[in-house]
């Protein structure tokens, strides 16, 4: 047991605890003083909840909370969200079972992430999945799984970071005496709730990381990302990450929640309030964050940024095509597609050329510059035919990869090049996403051995294509977690695909970003490479940042989850990744959000219907920020030193809890 001098040179984090133990004490002096052996039952007995009651109230508190992101996107929900779920945990008489709170907690998220990640289900659509088996099979599982971490923070939140318990009503006492028991119980719960509102936030951190780990990780829609708009709140994440952004409206809410319960409290048993010095603390704190990041993004913002002798205009194109999944799985490896890209990118350079030139006529501004795109974006998969490499020889492409010389050589890029210069551009580098299938030697001639999901750039010729490979692999999409090492689900993977564990895709190595002109700029810029839902990994992007120019390139197809708001969640997430690393970022995803994006997570540009949906061919054009000096954030150097932080934090406002006898804390 550890001494009570320690608790006590805890001022801020352990007070709680301290007076919760003198308040218990002053009751029992004070019955005793009485000469009454047992105390009187109180006069307002608390009002028990019905089981029913609180698992509404966690459903309800989860839709809350789904409500804060795309597609409904009440971003200011997220202040509220929590708080049936802490009325559900605290309210109503007898401390909840470690069972009743674990299972609130698990319907809270169940109900959250079930609406939130609703999409996932147009993936067994494509596959001609019915519904009912795939809800069955994959959907309601996954989202069980994950409601599993909201689970555990109730568990320890609502049972360790209980309200105290309030002063009973005892007959015959002097309102003076009353109120002072009161004033005595209302410092207490002061510093409880601080204790309180501390370790919620830092336990939600840890369940937000948690979600980010392991096969399963995801980490979407977490309660930080809900700030983004009005940009300010969010620009934190350059020094803590997206994830413990969280912190800030998990503590509020339980602020919010305990100064209500003591108010309410006050003015029924002695007639008059208190002030909640708390929540008071706590909206000066959120003040100072809200102009500290308003002056961050305003530092950031591509308006401020172009204004800057030394940045880079780097003009960026994104074309997608707007192709269903089932399309695309029919016209695999068809020139078509190709030839479709070709075109899309050239009526982009035509229509850039136009605009440009109605805009100096209507403003009468014959000088204004016209910045046709010098790197153009296609989505992942967009190339009709794979590299066909050597596994011993990555960097060397077979010869037989290109499928189709004509295609390539006089309908292809070159010819695409030559009408972009016609126009008065510079040439373009092209990034598209590819597959690269890896062969082996053998007697029996090259086998195939497995795939990379990569992104390609084409500088020049195809001579001059660089690719870097996908690391974060879909689990189940493309990777089956465990085959490799238990051995029936290895069978059952070999049974389903056809294939050998180990001859599907394959990770990606590495962390060196790409080096990659700008034609016309005479400059070098680096390129941190994003392939499908890599964007939304921040701890994976931090990797690949370095000093100076560099942009976040990324390639998707969102066409497996179709005209869902998938694409727009993942936008979303990719807005943070530009904010983590203050790095600009373009996007180019079928069926997602074409757009760019600065380092202030502003959208510069998207290709996005009058509705705010995503869901149609064309391309977006934007004027990206790139500063050639720009350092390294203190994420993108130590990225999740302020997790461990929270963790510690966490301990900390435990302990009095630990150290308490069981019992102790009860419910308002």
């Amino acid at each position: 047991m550890m001494p009570d001098v320690f608790y006590e040179s805890n001022l801020f984090l352990l007070q709680g605890g301290i007076f919760e133990r003198r308040m218990r004490c002053m009751q029992a002096s004070h019955l005793s003083e009485k000469g009454s052996p047992e105390p009187s039952a109180p006069r307002e007995a608390r009002v028990a909840m019905a089981w029913w009651v609180r698992y509404l109230l966690s459903i309800g508190g989860g839709l809350t909370m789904a409500m804060a992101f795309p597609p409904y996107d009440c971003g200011d929900l997220v202040w509220l969200g929590l708080l049936p779920l802490l009325s559900a945990l605290w309210c109503g008489g007898g401390k909840r079972s470690r069972k009743t709170s674990f299972a609130l907690g698990w319907v809270f998220g169940m109900s959250w992430y079930s609406v939130s990640f609703w999409w996932i289900h147009e993936v067994g659509n494509v596959f001609d999945i019915p519904m009912g088996v795939f809800m069955a099979v994959a959907f309601v599982p996954l989202m069980a799984v994950y409601a599993v971490l909201p689970g555990l923070w109730a568990l320890v939140a609502g049972r360790m970071l209980m309200p105290l318990q309030t002063p009973e009503t005892i007959d015959g006492e002097a309102m003076e005496e009353r109120r002072q028991r009161w004033d005595e119980w209302v410092k207490a719960d002061l510093f409880s709730s601080v204790r309180a509102a501390l370790g919620c936030g830092a336990l939600w951190v840890l369940v937000e990381w948690l979600r980010g780990k392991g096969a399963l990780a995801f980490t979407w829609n977490s309660p930080g990302m809900a700030l983004y708009n009005g940009l300010s709140f969010v620009q934190w994440a350059e020094f803590v990450g997206t994830a413990v952004l969280s912190f800030i409206p998990i503590s509020m809410a339980v602020i919010l929640w305990r100064a209500f319960r003591r108010t309410v409290l006050c003015f029924r048993r002695v007639g008059r309030g208190c002030r909640p010095w708390d929540f008071y603390a706590g909206v000066v704190i959120l003040f100072g964050l809200f102009t500290g990041g308003l002056a961050l993004s305003t530092a950031y913002s591509p308006a401020r940024m172009l204004r800057e002798r030394e940045t880079v205009s780097l003009p960026v194109l994104a074309v997608q095509i707007n192709k269903d999944q089932l399309e695309h799985i029919r016209e695999e490896r068809s020139p078509a597609q190709y030839r479709q890209y070709l075109n899309a990118t050239v009526q982009a350079y035509n229509e850039i050329a136009r605009d440009t030139m109605q805009r100096a006529t209507k403003m009468q501004d014959m000088g204004l510059t016209l910045q046709l795109p010098v790197w153009v974006v296609w989505p992942e998969s967009a190339l009709p035919f794979p590299l066909l490499r050597r596994e011993d020889a990555p960097g060397e492409i077979l010869p037989d990869a290109m499928t189709d010389d004509n295609l390539m050589s006089k309908e292809g890029l070159p010819l695409a090049r030559q009408r972009v210069q016609e126009l008065g551009g510079p040439d373009f580098v092209l990034f598209t996403g590819v597959d690269e299938v890896l062969f082996r030697r053998s007697a029996m001639g090259n086998r195939p051995v497995g795939m990379l999901n990569s992104l390609a750039c084409i500088a020049g010729d195809w001579a001059s294509l660089k690719t870097v490979s996908k690391q974060h692999l879909m689990p189940f999409g493309e990777y089956i977690p465990l085959a490799q090492d238990v051995e029936w689900i290895g069978r059952a993977y070999s049974r389903i695909t056809g294939t050998q564990v180990g001859e599907g895709i394959r990770p990606g190595k590495g962390t060196e970003p790409l080096v990659v002109p700008a034609p016309g700029l005479d400059k070098n810029i680096g390129v941190i490479p994003a392939i499908c839902y890599e964007d939304t990994v921040g701890d994976l992007l931090r990797r690949f940042a370095r000093p100076g120019a560099q942009v976040i390139v990324n390639a998707s197809n969102d066409a497996w989850f179709r005209k869902s708001a998938c694409g727009v969640q993942q936008a979303r997430s990719a807005a943070m990744r530009c904010i983590e690393l203050r790095r600009s970022m373009v996007r180019a995803a079928n069926m997602g959000v074409c757009c760019s994006i600065a380092p202030n997570g502003a959208v510069i540009h998207s290709l996005l219907k009058t509705d705010g949906t995503p869901h149609l061919p064309g391309y977006s054009y934007g004027v990206l920020p790139v500063d050639p000096n720009a350092g390294l954030t203190l994420y993108a150097r130590w990225g999740d030193w302020a997790v461990w932080v929270c963790l510690l934090v966490a301990l900390l406002c435990l302990l009095p809890s630990f150290r308490s006898k069981r019992g102790n804390h009860q419910p308002a």
